[in-house]
Order: structure tokens, then C-alpha cells, then sequence
């Protein structure tokens, strides 16, 4: 507050909006074409079982990120796809309806779309293609992409392991910290 007493009455307006301004830029912007969904969007399982009746139709699809590899003029990711949330981000589940290969006409640093991470694209099928999977020849539904987000790494939250001897210790005495923290602290 004595940054605020020290400026101008003129500047003060000014300050604020840009406070408010980088506050509201520290959420998650979320673009409106991968937030709503598209009109008419085959699932993914749909594609697989009937690839002619959906060439160039326009999806929504999502999940995580398998490979990242960089061609001449284009990135190609392989996505295990994963069922989407409203806002289209995609949700842990332990069944996935496949894979499909987004391809984006530019670089994608490969240390930032990294395995598991999450990816939510928008697009038009182009084809499918076969692939191998270990020694399994797999059909690849591939997404000319328009537009993509992706999500912010997962944080796990820290906890603490607590000893069972503090419950039934009648001299336990928790300020004892500059010599001895019975509580753990875990990453």
C-alpha cells in the first residue's frame, strides 16, 4: 500500500487496471474453439468403424500426448484420446476409445508437449493411416489441426506423514522444531 501513497492521483487508475489486469491473465485462458464443442462431431469410436463417412468433417477430440515428432513443415503428435469434459479438457478414464495423430503446420517443442501431457485439438480428418504398435499394425484417424490447447501440468499436492506416537506419547511436545520435527514433509 505505500506503492499506492506514492503515486500520483493521475497514475492510480492506471495502476489498477493493470494489477486487475495481471491478476486476470494468471488464469487458465482456455480458447472459445476448444472450450465449445463442435456442432455435428463424431466420437472417435464412430471414426474408426466408418472412416469414408467422415472424411473432412470437423471434430473436437482430446487426450494425451504418446509422441511428438517433428517433420519438415509440420508436427505430429500421437494422441491416446480421452473422453472431454465441458470445457473440453480431457478426463482421466481407464478406457480409451483409440488413437489418432493431430497434425499441426508448425514446430512444437518436444520438451513441452512431452508425454502425458494433455491436449485437447480441433480439426478436420484428413484420412486414416497404418502404423505400427510394437509388432500390431494399428489404423491412425489423422486431424489436420485449426486450433489447440495445451493443458497446464498436474501439480500434486504436498503431504505430511504424521508418527502415530504423538497420539498415545503423554511427553510429546510439538515446539521442539529447531532440534527434531517429528513430521516429515513429502513431495
Amino acid at each position: 500500500m505505500l506503492f499506492l501513497k506514492s503515486i500520483n492521483h493521475v497514475s492510480r487508475p492506471a495502476v489498477a487496471i493493470l494489477i486487475s489486469g495481471l491478476l486476470s491473465a494468471c488464469g487458465a485462458h482456455i480458447p472459445v474453439e476448444i472450450k465449445q464443442p463442435v456442432k455435428g462431431s463424431p466420437a472417435v469410436e464412430q471414426v474408426y468403424q466408418h472412416v469414408d463417412d467422415y472424411l473432412s468433417q470437423k471434430v473436437r477430440w482430446g487426450g494425451v500426448i504418446l509422441q511428438t515428432e517433428n517433420k519438415h513443415n509440420a508436427s505430429e503428435l500421437t494422441i491416446i484420446a480421452l473422453p472431454l469434459n465441458k470445457e473440453g479438457k480431457p478426463q482421466s478414464s481407464d478406457h480409451s476409445p483409440g488413437r489418432f495423430i493431430a497434425i499441426i503446420d508448425e514446430f512444437v517443442e518436444p520438451l513441452v508437449y512431452s508425454p502425458e501431457r494433455e491436449i485437447t485439438v480441433t480439426g478436420k480428418i484428413l484420412r486414416t493411416e497404418t502404423r505400427k504398435v510394437g509388432e500390431f499394425p494399428y489404423e491412425y484417424p489423422l486431424i489436420k489441426v485449426e486450433h489447440y490447447h495445451l493443458w497446464p501440468v498436474k501439480v500434486e499436492p504436498a503431504y505430511y506423514d504424521y508418527p502415530a506416537y504423538p497420539l498415545y506419547d503423554p511427553f510429546y511436545y510439538p515446539l521442539h522444531y529447531p532440534y527434531y520435527s517429528p513430521y516429515r514433509r513429502h513431495h
